[in-house]
């Protein structure tokens, strides 16, 4: 599967190796007679070649979990009060969620597979609760970032795991795409916070309460559609498993 790397301003850069586009027109001799047939018996005066396919642009996508409904509309309450206090909205054009797998780009023709695959690898895990509890940051990185903290219970560190061993076994994920390092959050505010406001902000949010628990059901497989992200597929977690 051809899988790179979607460039993210916090997140170092991973090449490319993308292998071209298979049965393009250039090159394949079988089309290029398939199109001259019918025309031997008038002399050729100049090659003609077929038109080329549209060349597919690849598309973005992540693995992420969503909380819960009600869950959500905390998060997104949370969201709304800083950037009327602070101004930095950007995170309001996202749905809340943890990210398990970061972006990357791969061919569309391939989510089918994809899709299938990461549901069968979703149906091994079993649903497991997560608690939000606090805030974070990254304080030395150059973009500012505030964040709610996931508290780092076995069962969703082991699903982050898993789903790594997974993702380079079966799709050819790089270590430093599928990475071990994880640390859970839902984000407040990111790209345009700037230091000003996150100064002012932080005395505030470093010690505030915030602790919210919820169930994971399900994997979401998103996509970008070229303004935000959009879900491509749930995939339940246990799907078929007993319950003992």
């Amino acid at each position: 599967m051809n899988i790179e790397r979607r460039e993210q301003p916090h997140r170092p850069r991973v090449g490319s190796n993308r292998p071209p586009v298979p049965g393009r027109y250039a090159g394949n001799q079988e089309n290029r007679n398939r199109f001259n047939q019918g025309n031997r018996s008038q002399p050729v005066k100049k090659s003609r070649k077929p038109p080329k396919s549209p060349r597919r642009e690849n598309k973005i996508y992540f693995i992420a979990l969503l909380p819960t409904a009600e869950a959500g509309k905390e998060i997104i309450r949370l969201k709304q009060e800083f950037a009327e206090r602070y101004g930095a909205r950007h995170a309001l054009k996202v749905l809340p969620h943890i990210t398990l797998q970061v972006p990357f780009t791969a061919d569309p023709l391939l989510e089918r597979a994809f899709t299938a695959e990461l549901t069968e690898f979703a149906a091994s895990l079993s649903p497991f609760e997560v608690t939000l509890n606090g805030f974070g940051t990254y304080p030395y990185r150059e973009q500012k970032i505030l964040y709610i903290q996931v508290e780092k219970e076995p069962a969703i560190m082991e699903a982050h795991r898993k789903l790594m061993s997974f993702l380079r076994k079966e799709f050819g994920f790089s270590n430093m795409l599928a990475r071990d390092t994880f640390n859970p959050h839902v984000t407040v505010a990111f790209r345009d916070l700037t230091a000003e406001q996150f100064e002012a902000a932080w005395p505030e949010y470093e010690h505030r309460p915030f602790k919210i628990s919820f169930k994971v059901s399900n994997l979401y497989f998103l996509r970008h559609n070229g303004t935000s992200w959009e879900v491509l597929h749930k995939c339940r977690l246990g799907e078929g498993k007993s319950e003992g």
